[in-house]
């Protein structure tokens, strides 16, 4: 069946993907587009201290909101959703400042606990790209509820002409590492002040006489669950994305974690496009369904499925050819970044198809069951990485920890699909019998 303009039109939350996944799906080919530029401009081990930076950058970001970004869309109210966003900027903005007084206190004493001293000077980076990210990421939930998916997918344009412009630049000036961090700095507050300005313009009026200390205070206790519960899981869930790029750097070096990196972003362009985009409507829809008491298990399986569909083929694909298919494109020194997708498309596939389930762990009061689940799963990921630098090689370390997240997500999804049928069936029981 064929997507057409009347389908779209019947369905809108077919529609509302396929707006926010085509604004997307232009930043995914100007991305694609730079990349080869990219691959001769910097070397893998350039692209290693790239990743090394933004490992620590996503690991404090997803909890620079403490998680407060997630309640905006399921608020019940517009006061409530106003005062959600106020407190979640103001928090990522007293993240960055801590940040950035971490690093003046003790930077040196940092680096060295961290294994970072190679960043050096780059690491004073850090408050402005934790604010750039960690504000995007408040702005465009807020987006999310309102269903500004045409200034979200505008937003994602600008980001990748910002990055690409930025760090294409930079790197024929020969900045090094240096060139890639302050070029994604550039393009993602570039993305900030567009969603940012768009927001303003058509909100502010509407938002400014509803905000209050008192009510952020309220919205903050009401929805204490998030700091308490989503965020550690957040934080440990972003670590077994982030640590992988510390770790091979710190006992590989960082030739092999620029392979990593390279090929595990490869994979999230696919999540970027379609599915960052299904989940946000998927959450907005879900969120719903669930204040109206409806049932959701079939938009769960439905959505699910679908995801599942799209990422088979190329998983397949990769899973057969990842080493030949970067030798042809990206050139001879980046076919081990292809042996390395070998695995990590495992995981990913299961992952991608999962994203529906996690986003209804806060709709289903299921926070503080996968936080225990992050915990039980941490240890064996941590340990994979050392394990294999004494007894192994980096390739092994891969694979293990691939399979380790293939076991998380498959346990996860299990979890959600038995609430899901469980909630469903008290909604049903709820129900009065027909006439």
């Amino acid at each position: 069946m064929t997507l057409s303009p009347k389908l779209l039109a019947r369905a809108p939350f077919l529609r509302n993907v396929a707006v926010l996944a085509s604004g997307t799906a232009v930043a995914q080919v100007l991305t694609i587009l730079a990349y080869p530029i990219l691959m001769r401009l910097f070397s893998p081990a350039q692209f290693g201290l790239f990743a090394l930076f933004g490992a620590i950058v996503m690991t404090v970001t997803v909890v620079a909101g403490l998680r407060y970004e997630l309640a905006i869309v399921i608020a019940r109210t517009e006061t409530e959703a106003a005062n959600l966003l106020a407190l979640a900027m103001t928090m990522t903005l007293v993240m960055a400042a801590a940040s950035g007084l971490a690093f003046a206190l003790g930077g040196d004493a940092l680096m060295a606990a961290f294994g970072t001293e190679r960043l050096g000077w780059l690491l004073a980076l850090l408050p402005v790209s934790i604010f750039a990210f960690g504000s995007y990421s408040v702005l465009s939930f807020w987006a999310t509820r309102q269903q500004y998916y045409s200034r979200l997918s505008v937003s994602n344009v600008c980001r990748s002409v910002g990055v690409a412009a930025a760090q294409i630049g930079l790197g024929l000036a020969r900045t090094g590492a240096a060139g890639l961090i302050v070029g994604q700095i550039l393009g993602q507050l570039f993305a900030v002040g567009t969603l940012l300005g768009q927001i303003l313009k058509r909100d502010w009026r509407r938002i400014r006489p509803q905000l209050s200390w008192r009510e952020m205070r309220r919205a903050a206790w009401v929805h204490r669950e998030f700091p308490i519960y989503n965020a550690p899981a957040g934080l440990l869930n972003s670590t077994t994305i982030t640590v992988p790029s510390i770790l091979l750097a710190t006992l590989f070096g960082a030739g092999v974690a620029g392979l990593y990196w390279f090929a595990y972003r490869l994979l999230e362009m696919p999540m970027t496009l379609l599915g960052d985009a299904t989940r946000r409507v998927f959450y907005q829809r879900a969120t719903e369904l669930s204040h109206s008491n409806r049932e959701l298990g079939d938009l769960f399986v439905r959505t699910s499925g679908a995801l599942g569909l799209l990422a088979a083929v190329p998983s397949a694909v990769l899973l057969v050819a990842g080493p030949w298919l970067f030798e042809i494109v990206f050139g001879a020194a980046w076919r081990e970044a292809g042996a390395y997708m070998q695995w990590l498309v495992v995981w990913w596939f299961l992952r991608f198809a999962s994203l529906p389930a996690t986003m209804l762990v806060p709709l289903l009061g299921l926070q503080r069951v996968f936080l225990v689940l992050e915990v039980v799963t941490l240890v064996p990921r941590l340990l994979v990485f050392p394990v294999a630098a004494v007894y192994a090689d980096a390739y092994a370390a891969i694979a293990a920890y691939s399979l380790v997240g293939v076991a998380f997500h498959a346990v996860a999804m299990l979890v959600v699909w038995r609430s899901v049928r469980l909630n469903d069936a008290r909604l049903r029981g709820a129900q009065p019998a027909p006439a």
